[in-house]
This record gives structure tokens, sequence and C-alpha cells, in this order.
């Protein structure tokens, strides 16, 4: 009998973590907007220099400025008024109703390593009309 006591002990221990685990992470997950939910909630608006200096890795966050260099395949400078950084626009989805230098909110996941930081922007939202360029063949306009 007393196996069995210890072992049903060892299982709600497991299933304790197990639930501390899940709440911590889901916590976490709550910080910031996901691309896909409903739009006008998004209130962790930053800058570029402080998702450089304070950002986590998967962190997501929103930001706005203006595409301001195209830097190779899927790269991108973003830049706002504290400071550039480099943004990756994924070719799978189409981005073409975006500018250079029009002014934009990104949203999307910090990408930390020890040496950079980066944003996978998932989500671009406009907030003034682009220039009157022409289209870009790939890509956001006029990169």
């Amino acid at each position: 009998m007393r196996g069995l006591g210890e072992r049903i002990m060892k299982l709600l221990n497991a299933l304790l973590v197990t639930a501390a685990l899940g709440v911590s992470a889901a916590a976490f997950a709550g910080h910031g907007p996901h691309p896909s939910g409903p739009q006008g909630f998004d209130t962790n608006v930053g800058t570029v220099a402080a998702v450089s200096k304070n950002a986590y890795d998967d962190q997501w966050v929103t930001l706005r400025g203006r595409l301001t260099n195209y830097l190779g395949h899927e790269r991108y400078e973003f830049t706002d008024a504290t400071g550039s950084i480099e943004v990756e626009l994924d070719d799978d989805r189409d981005w073409s109703f975006v500018s250079k230098g029009q002014l934009i909110d990104i949203v999307g996941k910090v990408d930390k390593d020890f040496l950079s930081t980066t944003i996978e922007v998932k989500k671009i939202v406009p907030i003034e009309r682009g220039g009157a360029q022409a289209p870009a063949p790939r890509g956001p306009q006029g990169m």
C-alpha cells in the first residue's frame, strides 16, 4: 500500500509542476498582440532603442516607423526616431502594399542571439498612405 501512496504523490507533484509551467507560459505568451487577433488592442508600441536594449528572444513587439533600406533577401532596415533595426519580411507573403519610407506599424517576434537582434515581421499596418512610386517586382515598393 505504501508504494501506491508514493506513486500517487509523485503523480500529483508532476501535475502541479506541469500546471505551474503552463500558467507561466500563458502569462508570458500574453505579452503582446498576436498578428491574427482582433485589431485595436496593440498596447506595446515600442521603440527600436527599447527593443535593442531590453527585448528578449521570441517577444512580440509593435513598432512604428519606416522601412528605409533593402539589405538583401527578405531583410530590410526599419527606422524610427530612436534608431534602426533589421527586420525580416518572409517572401511567402505579399508585402507589395507597403512603400519605402511609408509610416507603418510592424508587429513581429524578436529574434535575439548573442551578436544581433532582428524582428521577424508577421503583420504590417500602414499608418499613412504610401508614395506614388511604381510597384517593385518583389517585396515592398521602391526597395
